[in-house]
């Protein structure tokens, strides 16, 4: 897949030195009177950026009851593209590939040709993309014709060979650096994957955001971004899209990098919507998530004073949900889902619409009955379930279920494990009603021994959790994961009535 054809409003005359008068002298470019000309050579200064920056698209590509897919997207973005007045840059903030079937089933190889196809100027790593380990990283990295950005990872105390600090992009004749970094979410990737792997956080990132921006101004670059994984957590009325909001965001977020060092921030994994302004009048954006919103910056640029304005926006995906379609989005996902592909076979039938908290209670009493049935010979087994959540859309409806459907809820490859746990954190961690543990068990809070150890069937993400306090005792196997568990439920029937 090629890259796309830019259109450029670059000129020979766009580099830092500019003829003037018969051409025997040259000048540097000067807009005194803040004309946007220059005033030795009469050429125009003032560049128009767009930028433009998608978060936790979790693997969203297709269609959907609740959302448009990326071909909408697609043909959006390409018809930006095809409009010279403006410089578009497209990033993502990471948690890009991991959540559905399309996209997980082939560990975010169709998202990468995606991003090629549409020009990705860069994509920071969040936590998802550790979902299945590290080794993963590095052959999708060199897939795609752009870069991963995280300024903060090691992997066995070297930086890792599969993401760089930043990167810098040229549009007219202006250059821009990009840093990208991961958020302190180390306790977000499944212990079975964190062997190794390190996330420099606080000061510690500070200083090398500093030093990163320091670097990319002495090579000429004269817009500093920074995309990081993290952002503010609370939640945002729907009615202040697009108002610009002076929340506290240190508990995330540095302010001292906005004086002089970053320009412009886009955020991620907290899937919030938000424009916030910080005390040196740098803008924080975040988009929400899952091709709800994208997080967009227009910013004038004048190369003689390098002054600038920034005018921030998320648009809203029902600006584009109606438009045309790409073809392109569609033969890509031919090439990994021909028409005869498993996902979409019907497994049976769900009468009634069932909500997050219906599906999670069932399925801890499924992973009890899995463990008894694999494991209660041996062991008295107390509890199944763990941390279970639905993914968005939140609920399966009724009428057909296939597995993709299963999929888009519970995207996660944990794996189903017999822990021995002691009973006052068994009384703690699962049954105090926190943490989105879902547990059926087989015994009363009341007749659990704070001393006594207990069996219990969890997934894979809980009993690596070190807070759980969980030892391993053995694994299923198999790849049977939850969603495995609930697709046996659905084609026997359990939902037909």
């Amino acid at each position: 897949m090629g890259k796309l054809l830019r259109l450029s409003t670059v000129c020979a005359a766009a580099v830092a030195l500019c003829a003037a008068g018969c051409g025997a002298e040259v000048h540097k470019h000067a807009d005194a009177d803040g004309n946007g000309l220059c005033d030795g050579c009469g050429e125009r200064m003032t560049v128009e950026l767009s930028f433009y920056a998608i978060n936790d698209l979790h693997g969203k590509y297709i269609d959907t009851d609740v959302q448009p897919g990326l071909d909408e997207f697609t043909a959006y973005m390409k018809a930006l593209y095809a409009d010279p007045a403006r410089e578009e840059i497209l990033l993502s903030s990471g948690d890009t590939w991991q959540g559905t079937v399309e996209s997980s089933t082939n560990k975010g190889r169709l998202l990468t040709e995606w991003m090629n196809e549409l020009d990705f100027a860069a994509m920071t790593l969040g936590n998802h993309e550790y979902d299945w380990g590290s080794q993963v990283l590095k052959p999708n990295s060199e897939l795609a014709e752009f870069p991963f950005l995280a300024i903060n990872v090691t992997q066995n105390g070297k930086p890792a060979d599969y993401c760089r600090a930043s990167t810098v992009v040229e549009r007219g004749g202006v250059k821009i650096g990009i840093i990208g970094a991961i958020g302190d979410c180390l306790g977000s990737i499944s212990g079975d994957f964190t062997a190794g792997l390190q996330f420099a956080t606080g000061g510690a990132l500070t200083s090398l955001v500093k030093a990163e921006s320091k670097k990319l101004r002495a090579e000429g670059c004269e817009f500093i971004v920074y995309s990081i994984h993290d952002g503010y957590g609370e939640s945002f009325s729907a009615s202040s899209v697009n108002e610009v909001s002076s929340r506290e965001i240190s508990s995330y977020y540095d302010v001292s990098l906005s004086d002089g060092y970053v320009d412009l921030v886009f955020e991620g994994h907290t899937h919030q919507r938000y424009i916030l302004k910080d005390e040196h009048g740098v803008y924080h954006l975040q988009g929400g998530g899952e091709n709800s919103f994208v997080s967009s910056a227009e910013v004038s640029l004048n190369r003689a004073t390098r002054e600038f304005t920034v005018k921030p926006r998320l648009i809203s995906s029902s600006v584009y949900a109606s438009g045309a379609s790409d073809p392109v989005v569609g033969e890509l996902f031919d090439k990994y889902f021909p028409t005869d592909n498993p996902y979409t076979t019907v497994l049976g039938t769900n009468s009634a619409r069932r909500n997050s908290t219906e599906v999670c209670t069932l399925l801890a009493k499924l992973y009890y009955e899995t463990g008894v049935k694999q494991w209660g010979g041996e062991y008295k087994i107390a509890l199944g379930g763990g941390y279970l959540k639905l993914r968005s859309p939140y609920r399966i409806e009724a009428g057909s279920v296939t597995y993709a459907q299963l999929f888009s809820v519970l995207p996660f490859d944990n794996d189903i494990v017999l822990g021995k746990i002691k009973g006052s954190d068994l009384k703690s961690r699962f049954l105090s009603g926190a943490d989105n543990y879902y547990c059926f068990t087989a015994l009363k809070a009341s007749e659990i021994s704070d001393d006594s150890y207990y069996y219990i069937i969890v997934d894979s993400y809980s009993s690596t959790y070190r807070y759980n306090r969980i030892t391993e005792v053995a694994r299923l196997g198999g790849e049977k994961y939850a969603r495995d568990l609930l697709a046996d439920f659905v084609a026997g029937g359990g939902w037909k009535h």
